[in-house]
């Protein structure tokens, strides 16, 4: 089986600022209002990977058929302006939610309409959050990385509303990000733009391994002073994919020892 090399990481607090806004532009009323949320990704594309340390939400998607996306205008402003503004971070692709009634298999793919989208903008990366709201009482946030199959998504010029984009299989796996928060069910894939299709990538989140570490140590973050937030971003630093070495593992234990010695739960 072919092995994946290229994967996105999301660092610092971009995986939660795309959770909150998910969740603010989640319609009311999902069987009559389609309303996505939509904005643009920050970073460095490192070859192998992608590094997204920021995130900017630029609101609803304007409009959508069944094959194609209409963008909020205020994107090409936004870009316009961060290239004149942004000076660690370079704009490597945007990010949109699929909002459903209830969870079904593949909604975290990409449509027709992406695909599209993709074809006509050619941004380098597009993560997309499949998101439902199935609770009745508020949860605790809960996340895991599942595998499956990669896939490509080409444009499918025959598309109607009984099919959705051509696919080809990759050969290998990748992986994504499932989890629940308050009364949402999500799904957080990545992909990479090719040229002429959508491609599944590996989604990494250094947020998320320090969400999982804290939730392994029975560390609870409302349990927190301020003053322990210089730990959790030390910890989340040495967590991210590229300081992967003993002396980050070193720095870990450091931090995560300070948090227990005074956590309560």
């Amino acid at each position: 089986m072919a092995q994946q090399k290229n994967y996105l990481e999301l660092v610092q607090n971009t995986f939660s600022t795309i959770i909150l806004d998910a969740i603010q532009y989640f319609p009311e009323n999902v069987k009559k209002v389609h309303s996505e949320t939509s904005g643009l990704l920050f970073g460095l594309d490192k070859g192998e990977y992608a590094e997204c340390d920021y995130i900017f939400p630029v609101g609803s998607v304007a409009k959508r058929t069944k094959n194609s996306v209409q963008t909020n205008p205020k994107v090409e402003a936004a870009l316009k302006a961060s290239r004149q503004l942004f000076s660690t971070s370079n704009f490597i692709g945007t990010y949109h939610s699929h909002p459903y009634e209830e969870y079904f298999s593949d909604w975290a793919c990409p449509s027709n309409g992406d695909i599209l989208y993709s074809l006509t903008n050619k941004y380098p990366f597009e993560i997309i959050i499949a998101i439902t709201r199935d609770g009745k009482e508020n949860k605790p946030l809960t996340i895991n990385i599942y595998e499956n199959e990669g896939l490509e998504f080409f444009n499918n010029e025959l598309y109607d509303s009984h099919s959705g984009p051509k696919t080809k299989k990759l050969g290998y796996k990748t992986s994504y990000i499932v989890g629940e928060f308050q009364k949402y069910k999500f799904e957080i894939r990545a992909y990479q733009f090719t040229g002429n299709s959508l491609k599944d990538i590996d989604l990494e989140s250094s947020e998320v391994a320090l969400f999982s570490l804290l939730n392994e140590e029975n560390i609870n973050l409302a349990n927190l002073s301020e003053e322990d937030t210089y730990s959790l971003r030390k910890m989340e630093f040495n967590l991210r994919t590229e300081q992967d070495h003993p002396k980050s593992d070193e720095n870990i234990k450091y931090h995560l020892n300070k948090l227990n010695r005074f956590q309560t739960n």
